[in-house]
């Protein structure tokens, strides 16, 4: 019988990712908007070779999408469990959210 793999670091980068960003929006109090329908989620990944290290938000209230680009290095590191990348990936995704004005400063 064989044993499922292990989602690679890239995949597990991208699940710690949105996590923590999911976080850092529900400490500022911002909710991401409902899904308008089944297939049309509020938070996702970009799907081609130039968006994949691309994460979309659709906040509540406002119409235009936002995006947080991340480095596929950072992405790695990050799913392999790096401590001080995942700090410095913490404080890119807040600096970058109050750079836009979906945290408050």
């Amino acid at each position: 019988m064989l044993t499922p793999s292990l989602p690679n670091s890239d995949d597990r980068g991208n699940r710690w990712l949105q996590a923590k960003t999911h976080q850092i929006l529900a400490e500022g109090a911002v909710d991401l908007a409902p899904p308008r329908c089944e297939n049309d989620p509020s938070c996702y990944w970009g799907t081609d070779l130039e968006t994949d290290t691309t994460l979309y938000l659709r906040l509540v209230d406002d119409p235009e999408l936002k995006a947080l680009r991340f480095d596929r290095a950072l992405l790695y590191a990050c799913g392999a469990g790096h401590y001080a990348r995942q700090n410095y990936a913490i404080v890119f995704i807040r600096r970058t959210l109050t750079k836009m004005g979906v945290l408050a400063a």
